[in-house]
């Protein structure tokens, strides 16, 4: 196991070609998506709670809206609290459900259908059918089997309240006196943040390392929640000084007028773990012009910048034009920490039967 450095441009990964658009300037549709759908016509996304209601902020409202405005077709958010794994059950009992596609598939959510599903639960999309997926950023492919077009990148990073604490320079460092219990996060078995996180301590510690340092984590009592939705409240409410988040939260508080000087972010060692995200089609799907319709849509160049900032994640439509606070306040690691599909597979599970048996009962 090798450390990834996939996107060799590092910092500049969704910050090149902004010229800072608004996002409220986004097209009406004269230019974007036309609509080649019947009016009445219903398509079911499933997708995450931050993405659709997310403590901070979503995108998920403004999707819809403008989705709907531009092709005359109703769209309906599904979100479960299971995430993957209520399709792959439902996929697996041969219920099937309502949906024509997944947005913001994770690598990890490909190893456990690939482990789990019985067949395909995902099948891939029709690359013909996409207007905008020449625009797409090779590096950001993550699926060998080609079922997943990449959607967003951000990266995961800690975000602390800069009145009160300094910059952690290293995990070590999250070991000391100073960040006694300072530091929240989610549980990687529940919460991606948790779970980018893990694999970050992999990378660094190795297989045999991973899980003493987690240990040592919790010796110093930090908080292990279950998701980071339960995790990003509690920094905001001031009852913690230091989470696991995302390295683009300071566009959110800026937008949103809080103290920036509390919303500041930590790289440990100059690295941040890269979350990259995609559509898939649900093999079982029923309404191919549609799905293909809107996953063409959030390829459009002004929904990636709108999404840059609602959602404060980067686009990987290389012509995207993120608005201004995007560019100014989002920060990149200089060095990027990533495993691929390849990596994960055959290991993930079993890092994570690790944590639980040897860290979760410290929980």
């Amino acid at each position: 196991m090798r450390r990834r450095t996939f996107l060799a441009s590092g910092a500049a990964v969704g910050a090149a070609a902004v010229a800072g658009c608004s996002a409220e300037e986004v097209d009406d549709g004269t230019g974007g998506t036309t609509g080649s759908v019947e009016d009445d016509d219903t398509i079911v996304v499933a997708s995450t709670e931050a993405f659709v209601d997310a403590p901070s902020d979503s995108a998920g409202p403004w999707v819809k809206d403008e989705f709907e405005a531009r092709t005359g077709a109703t769209l309906e958010w599904d979100v479960r609290d299971q995430g993957i794994n209520y399709y792959i059950e439902r996929h697996n009992e041969g219920v099937g459900n309502d949906a024509e596609v997944y947005l913001n598939v994770r690598p990890h959510d490909l190893v456990r259908i690939d482990e789990n599903a019985d067949g395909d639960l995902f099948v891939p999309i029709d690359d013909g059918a996409l207007s905008n997926l020449d625009d797409v950023g090779e590096d950001y492919y993550f699926d060998p089997q080609d079922r997943v077009v990449p959607t967003w990148l951000s990266y995961c990073s800690l975000v602390y309240d800069g009145r009160s604490l300094e910059a952690p320079g290293s995990f070590e460092d999250l070991l000391s006196e100073e960040y006694r219990g300072k530091l929240a996060l989610s549980n990687p078995q529940e919460g991606t943040t948790g779970l980018l996180f893990m694999l970050w301590t992999i990378d660094e510690f190795g297989e045999d390392g991973y899980l003493e340092f987690w240990n040592d984590l919790l010796e110093n009592d930090a908080r292990v929640l279950d998701g980071w939705s339960d995790v990003y409240p509690q920094f905001l409410e001031e009852e913690v000084p230091m989470i696991v988040s995302y390295s683009n939260d300071r566009v959110y508080a800026k937008r949103d007028e809080q103290d920036l000087e509390k919303h500041q972010v930590g790289f440990l060692e100059g690295q941040g773990y890269a979350n990259l995200l995609g559509a898939a089609r649900f093999a079982d799907g029923t309404n191919d012009d549609l799905a293909h319709e809107f996953v063409d849509f959030v390829l459009e160049p002004d929904v990636q910048a709108a999404v840059a900032e609602r959602n404060v994640t980067g686009p990987v439509v290389e012509s995207a034009e993120p608005p201004e606070v995007y560019r100014d306040y989002a920060e990149h690691p200089d060095e990027i920490v990533f495993f691929d599909y390849d990596e994960l597979s055959g290991n993930l599970s079993t890092w994570l039967e690790d944590w639980g048996r040897e860290v979760a009962g410290d929980v």
